[in-house]
Order: C-alpha cells, then sequence, then structure tokens
C-alpha cells in the first residue's frame, strides 16, 4: 500500500524542521518522500491520499523508560510485582495499546519478570500483540539488600554475569541495574545509598559490551551515580538528586545518555496511586529534585532522553516538566524522537521523518514545537506503514 499523507505543517528531519502544507508519502513499511504536499501527488499520482487539515505530522514517540508488567495509573501497582505471569501480561497487553494509541510507537522497557518483554516484544513483531515495537532487558539486576520492585536480587560479580549471560541469551537488548533507592533526597546533605559495587557495576558492562547490547542503570544519585560513569553505564536513569558536581562530571566525563522520568516526583496527579509513605517522601523531596532535574534541562551538553516510568500514555505530561525545567520545546520533542532513537541506536531506522526511514508517524493537533501539551490528543498513529488510528 503507498500512501501520500498530508498535514498543514510536517516536521521533518533530525532538526524536526517545519514544512507547511506538507506530505509524507509511505509505501509498505517505509518513508519514500517528505516535502511539500503539491510535489507529493504530482509524483506520486496512484498512490492513497491520506489528509490531515488543521494538524502536524511529526515522527513516532518513543516512550524511553517503561514496564509492561507495572502501571502507575493503578492504585497499588507498586507491590503487583509478585501477581502471577498470566495477571501481568493481562496488564502489559493494555498498556502496550494504550501507549500505541496515544502516539508511541517504540518503547524501551526496563525490566519485567518471567521475560514476558522479550516474548511480548516478538509477539508484536508477529503482529499477534498490538502495540509500539520493543527494546527489552529481560531480567533487571539489583543488589540483595537493595532497591528495585522489577528486579531480582543478586550478590557478587558472578551473580551479576551470570544473570546479564542469561539476559543476553534470550535475546534482550539492554542490560539494566539498580544502584540506589528510587525515593530522591530531600536535601543536598541527604546520604544516598549504593547497593551495587563498582565491580559489579563493571562486570554488566563488560559482559554488555561483549556482544555490542546497551546498559541502563536506575540511579537517582550519590557515590553510585559516580561509579556509573566511571563504569561507563550508557544510559543513566532518574537523576533526581543530581548534584551541582556531578552535573560536571556528566558534562565532562559521561559518554552516554540521561534518561529523564521527572514525573514520578514532580507530578502531583500521580500521588492517588502511591502508598501514603510514598507520598510523604516524594513531597518532601519534590522542590530539592526540580532543582535538580532542571539542571540538567538546562545544561547545553548533556545529552537526554525522557520516559515516564510505566504512566502510559502520559509521555506528553513529561515533555511538559522539562520545558517548565527550562528545556526548549524543540529540545523536548527531540528527546521522544530524534535524540532517543540515537539514545537506543535505531537512528538508522527511525526517529525522524526521512525518506529510506521506517514510516513511523504521528499526527497533532497542532505545532508541539509550540505547544508541547498538544501531544496530549493523537488523532493519527502509523507504525512501520500500518495505520493503527486515524480520526
Amino acid at each position: 500500500m503507498k500512501y501520500i499523507i498530508t498535514a498543514d505543517l510536517v516536521l521533518a528531519g533530525e532538526n524536526l524542521e517545519g514544512i507547511s502544507d506538507g506530505a509524507v508519502v509511505v509505501e509498505d513499511e517505509k518513508i519514500l518522500y517528505v516535502g511539500s504536499s503539491a510535489d507529493a501527488k504530482k509524483a506520486y499520482p496512484d498512490a492513497q491520499m491520506v489528509s490531515h487539515k488543521g494538524k502536524c505530522l511529526l515522527p513516532g514517540l518513543f516512550e524511553c523508560h517503561n514496564h509492561l508488567a507495572m502501571d502507575a495509573r493503578v492504585a497499588g501497582h507498586l507491590g503487583m510485582m509478585e501477581l502471577s505471569e498470566c495477571e501481568h501480561t493481562i496488564m502489559a497487553m493494555k498498556g502496550l495499546k494504550d501507549d500505541l494509541m496515544s502516539g508511541v510507537t517504540t518503547a524501551r522497557c526496563l525490566g519485567d519478570r518471567r521475560y514476558i518483554d522479550v516474548v511480548l516484544k516478538e509477539q508484536i513483531q508477529q503482529g499477534k500483540v498490538l502495540g509500539p515495537d520493543l527494546l527489552v532487558c529481560g531480567i533487571g539486576m539489583k543488589g540483595r539488600h537493595g532497591h528495585g520492585f522489577v528486579g531480582i536480587p543478586h550478590s557478587g560479580v558472578e551473580e551479576f554475569r551470570r544473570t546479564a549471560r542469561e539476559n543476553m541469551f534470550r535475546g534482550v537488548d539492554i542490560l539494566k541495574i539498580f544502584v540506589t533507592p528510587g525515593a530522591p533526597a530531600a536535601t543536598p546533605e541527604e546520604f544516598i545509598p549504593c547497593f551495587i559495587s563498582y565491580d559489579e557495576i563493571r562486570t554488566v558492562v563488560e559482559e554488555a559490551k561483549a556482544l555490542n547490547i546497551k546498559t541502563a542503570a536506575h540511579c537517582i544519585g550519590g557515590k553510585g551515580l559516580e561509579y556509573c560513569v566511571k563504569a561507563g553505564i550508557d544510559t543513566i536513569e532518574h537523576v533526581y538528586s543530581i548534584t551541582p558536581e556531578q552535573i560536571q562530571l556528566v558534562e565532562e566525563e559521561h559518554k552516554g545518555w540521561i534518561d529523564m522520568t521527572s514525573g514520578i516526583v514532580l507530578d502531583p496527579e500521580r500521588e492517588p496511586y502511591l502508598p501514603d509513605s510514598h507520598v510523604v517522601k516524594m513531597r518532601t523531596a519534590r522542590e530539592y529534585s526540580r532543582q535538580c532535574l532542571n539542571q540538567v534541562y538546562q545544561s547545553k551538553k548533556i545529552r537526554y532522553t525522557i520516559g515516564t516510568d510505566a504512566n502510559h500514555a502520559l509521555l506528553y505530561k513529561e515533555l511538559g516538566f522539562a520545558v517548565a525545567g527550562g528545556a526548549s520545546p524543540l529540545d523536548a520533542v527531540k528527546a521522544v524522537t530524534v535524540n532517543a532513537a540515537k539514545m537506543c541506536g535505531l537512528e538508522k531506522k527511525t526517529g525522524c521523518l526521512q525518506a529510506g526511514l521506517k514510516a513511523d508517524i504521528i499526527a497533532a493537533q497542532g505545532n508541539p514545537l509550540e505547544d508541547v501539551n498538544l501531544l496530549a490528543e493523537i488523532p493519527f498513529v502509523m507504525k512501520s506503514g500500518k495505520i493503527y488510528k486515524n480520526l
């Protein structure tokens, strides 16, 4: 099937440059052409027209920090890791559909039990399950005495090595470790524990590099963040309590990315779904965390992406926190499109509207580079050249 998809505005290429009265031509799974609507109609007279008058076309979104067997929109979700595999799968399939319908065409899943992420990735590829294309990590690895609701306890280098290899045997894309607690610090003086040794972190990095796959570390700050930079972790997740000195360390020495999930701390609308003790911690730490996170958004050197940590279909809210924290709307949108694809190693396949790339395309009600909240309502979703939503 060949389509000409037209809109008042098309955000094209790596720089999301606006093309007025633009069009994207798609054949099968690929983009053939991005440019003016008039030229597209002349060059491809046999294509089926899909018109989005008054709307804006942009690349499909990347949800850069997700979990399939967890749904932050549900009360008690932090305790749901002990549910059965069947219950996890049912929950995952709902979240996957919701994410896709919200414009997410690629999701980076950072830990689930029983390898349901690996199985569902294959099922989506085979067209048996509805959802974004997935990047998966299998079993997340935490310290025996440490944090990680979706992680499995480990002690010692060889236990981490064994699980890393089992994950890679199962075909994961990422190795995930849990380095610090989840609750952010309330003040700069508060001590942040580190539950994994430098040698354990370095072992996971070495195992990943041997097969050329990515590593990700749950890390809010403290000594663990410095270990992650030194060990060469590809993506550090959360950083709610990153200090000015650590910002400088990341700017100067970290070769990878920071993945931001600001809403966990900053969004009061998540509170009804959390235990009372967690609500108190988040409220107490909120303003200090805001200061810490805004340093990342305002840095000219740090490369960052954005995820929700299982707040399915609500990625647009995270872009709002980024912009409120000092990011430009352009950089915020890039963090879930162009730059997210680079972080995931998929920039040669998807992430922007460009001829030769995968036809992952969505429409918004207006230009999100002027107002990121326009991504709250997505009337059109195409993934790999197939239309899943067209309102």
